[in-house]
């Protein structure tokens, strides 16, 4: 028995071995990095592969150097683990600083480290869509407002309480200004530009009331949008000298920024055709190619037959070239925007245990309407919601305007680089305004696989947001996801984060029937099962769980920032299943002894219970040099099985400006429930430098030391690894 728990340590030692070598052959978690051009710059949106909530960034609005943290939320691909070291590329432009979007610490406190090629200023806030992160940069000219996200349609509040002694004609004028101003609000969302116009000069023609300087704000903005921009600047203009010391000012100064320069002669020739832009094409992406190397020493010492025995075992666990492409191309027409999209990464093993791997993440076509609302893709892509659970191989596309009514629509196959046959899918979705409904039915093999019937609900201010997603299979008449993910900015200082997720784990997929079968086919399995049975089975081998965190980010001044999360987690356990037959009788019996079925048997898997973790950290910057960053970061774990802690610390140097050096420490302990002990200590070193504008190359090495202790033996690990890599961006 002692010999047994000795080499239970060891392999403990080695899988944690394993877990901390990079992630090769696991999914990257950046999708695409788009630009919308605004008078003072543009919107970055920096879409990920999957959910993932927001939780906190430094520094806050200018620098060289970003880190953006956040939680992956959980989801379908989460078995899909995020690799580190991908790096993405803003398109090209002149109009705003270039910038790189590099992934980090995604096993540990996953972050995007954003570069910018100068000095910045910039807003950051969580997509709509919750897959994503806005950017909002500056164009860097001097500018006497900050950006702040403009609204699309005007608010307009609850008619107010009359009082007793009010004025009658006052309230009749206040109640028939608040009639104009909704009659605005919805030709606008109707894009009825010209009604719109009407309904806002009706009401400024009324005597001055508290919906008077919001009526001159957006009559200039039905103007814009009508194309009126000689009579939009008038109308901006006339804003700006009435309230030019108001709140609205400032948005009123980025609508005319936008507008451009508008010339007497433009004044006379408007409703005459403009000048059509020049088509282009935009060829842009970046190859890289980076060596790992890891090896490891293990060293465990028991007790057995009255002697102290130590056991080594010591070998090379990592050894590979890892060849990123990263390709686009762009087409700017007059009516349509196209892109050729392509990306693989080639891993080769020089371990001969290990095999040679290429997956092609991404290689579609894209033509979007410039003149009209459509869009059509075409190939291998990522999801972007509405049911589809990861990435597929297939066709979608859209048709309208979410803001009045849009339909979308998308068919493949999905493709999760797993073995055996793959799911095919169809479904639909309609967007209006911030709701989306859909429908998608999956089939594996010819068996239903999920049928799922789901709404989505997007909120977006610039201080507030809110994602929220319901998702029923009607097949299995479950309850598939519920998820909800939001934030709040309190003031210029303080912000909250939010995320309450209740799911099946793994999705509710016939696929769930396969675990443990003695066949990887459902069509094999459902020939010796009724489809009932297929679907209790499935259900029977699909766990609950539940997860909520809650997080807050404090400025504390210019250099230095805190922040927290409480996060509670918990997965059920689940049901025995299968059956195997008895040698005896020959028949089927539910305990798992003797030959299993074809469905084969599974033991009930009690739940993992209640886990909570509460983490603390601080960053500041500008401290020593300039652009330097430093943070650390306390958490505390416990379940019913272990109680857990770690210290993380970091720091981010920049020398000279092409050179930059980045030096973390972890250190996490924990204490089980048998009296067992496990320590790891890991320092980690890496430096970049920048060849010219678009080479660069970069190394990285650390160590990891690893104990642990039992009652009767004990076992320690050294792991020392490194990697480097040479990128070429164009």
């Amino acid at each position: 028995m002692t010999n047994f728990r000795a080499s239970g340590l060891k392999q403990l030692l080695i899988a944690l071995v394993a877990i901390f070598c990079s992630g090769m052959t696991n999914a990257q978690p950046l999708d695409d990095i788009g630009l919308q051009f605004t008078g003072d710059g543009a919107v970055a949106t920096i879409k990920l592969t999957g959910p993932v909530q927001y939780q906190r960034h430094f520094p806050e609005n200018k620098g060289k150097f970003l880190e953006i943290y956040y939680d992956r939320a959980p989801g379908a691909a989460k078995d899909e683990e995020w690799v580190d070291n991908e790096v993405r590329n803003s398109p090209p432009t002149s109009r705003i600083p270039s910038f790189s979007v590099t992934t980090r610490n995604q096993r540990t406190q996953p972050k995007l480290e954003i570069e910018f090629s100068r000095e910045t200023e910039y807003t950051v806030m969580p997509g709509k869509d919750g897959r994503s992160f806005l950017l909002i940069i500056k164009s860097g000219r001097d500018q006497a407002d900050a950006y702040t996200p403009l609204p699309r349609l005007p608010a307009v509040g609850a008619a107010p309480v009359v009082a007793a002694n009010a004025d009658l004609d006052a309230v009749a004028n206040s109640k028939q200004a608040r009639e104009l101003m909704i009659k605005g609000r919805d030709a606008l969302a109707s894009k009825r530009n010209e009604e719109a116009i009407e309904a806002f000069n009706q009401l400024l023609l009324l005597m001055p009331n508290e919906y008077t300087q919001d009526a001159q704000e957006w009559v200039g903005v039905a103007r814009e949008r009508a194309g009126h921009e000689a009579k939009a600047k008038i109308e901006y203009e006339l804003y700006l000298k009435l309230y030019g010391s108001d709140e609205g000012a400032s948005r009123v100064r980025q609508r005319l920024a936008g507008l451009g320069r508008v010339t007497e002669e433009k004044v006379k020739l408007e409703g005459a055709p403009e000048k059509k832009d020049k088509a282009r094409l935009i060829t842009f992406g970046g190859i890289s190619s980076r060596y790992y190397f890891g090896t490891s020493n293990v060293d465990t010492s028991y007790v057995f037959n009255n002697a102290s025995t130590t056991d080594t075992y010591s070998e090379t666990d990592q050894s590979s070239l890892v060849t990123s492409v990263d390709l686009s191309e762009r087409y700017l027409g007059e009516e349509y925007d196209g892109r050729l999209v392509f990306r693989d990464v080639l891993t080769q093993n020089f371990i001969a245990s290990q095999p040679n791997t290429n997956r092609v993440y991404a290689a579609y076509a894209e033509v979007k309407g410039r003149t009209q609302s459509y869009l059509l893709r075409a190939g291998r892509q990522s999801s972007t919601g509405a049911g589809v659970l990861g990435r597929f191989d297939g066709v979608s596309g859209g048709y309208g305007d979410a803001e009045d009514w849009r339909i979308n629509a998308s068919v493949g196959v999905l493709d999760d680089f797993s073995q055996g046959a793959k799911p095919t899918f169809a479904g639909a979705s309609l967007d209006r305004g911030p709701v989306s409904v859909y429908f998608v039915n999956q089939k594996l093999e010819s068996q239903v696989d999920r049928r799922a019937l789901g709404v989505e609900y997007r909120y977006f201010e610039s201080d507030k947001t809110a994602y929220t997603l319901l998702d029923y299979d009607t097949y299995f008449r479950e309850l598939n996801t519920v998820m909800f993910m939001g934030t709040l900015s309190v003031g210029s200082s303080t912000s909250y984060n939010l995320m309450l997720d209740h799911r099946k784990s793994p999705t509710m997929s016939i696929r769930s029937a396969l675990t443990g079968a003695t066949t990887s086919s459902i069509d094999t399995l459902a020939q010796s099962m009724t489809a009932d049975e297929l679907r209790k089975l499935a259900v029977a081998r699909t766990a609950t769980s539940n997860f909520a965190q809650l997080g807050i980010t404090q400025a504390l001044t210019k250099q230095w920032q805190v922040g927290g999360d409480v996060r509670l987690s918990s997965i059920s356990g689940t049901s025995a299943s299968g059956h195997t037959i008895d040698p005896n009788t020959s028949l089927p019996i539910t305990q798992c002894t003797g030959t299993p079925t074809l469905e084969g048997c599974i033991e009930a898997q009690p739940g993992l219970g209640l886990e909570k973790t509460l983490t603390g950290q601080l960053i500041g910057s500008n401290l020593y040099r300039d652009q330097d960053i430093w943070s650390a970061s306390l958490s505390l774990s416990r379940n019913s099985l272990r109680d857990g802690r770690s210290l993380y610390l970091f720091s981010h140097q920049v020398f000279a400006q092409r050179w930059t050096l980045d030096a973390s420490w972890q250190y996490y302990w924990q204490n089980d429930q048998v009296n067992g002990s496990l320590t790891r200590n890991s320092p980690m070193l890496r430096g970049s430098y920048q060849l010219r504008d678009r080479f660069s190359i970069d190394a990285d090495a650390g160590l990891d030391f690893t104990s642990t202790s039992g009652a009767t033996s004990s076992a320690k690990s050294v792991r020392k690894f490194f990697s480097a890599g040479l990128r070429w961006d164009f």
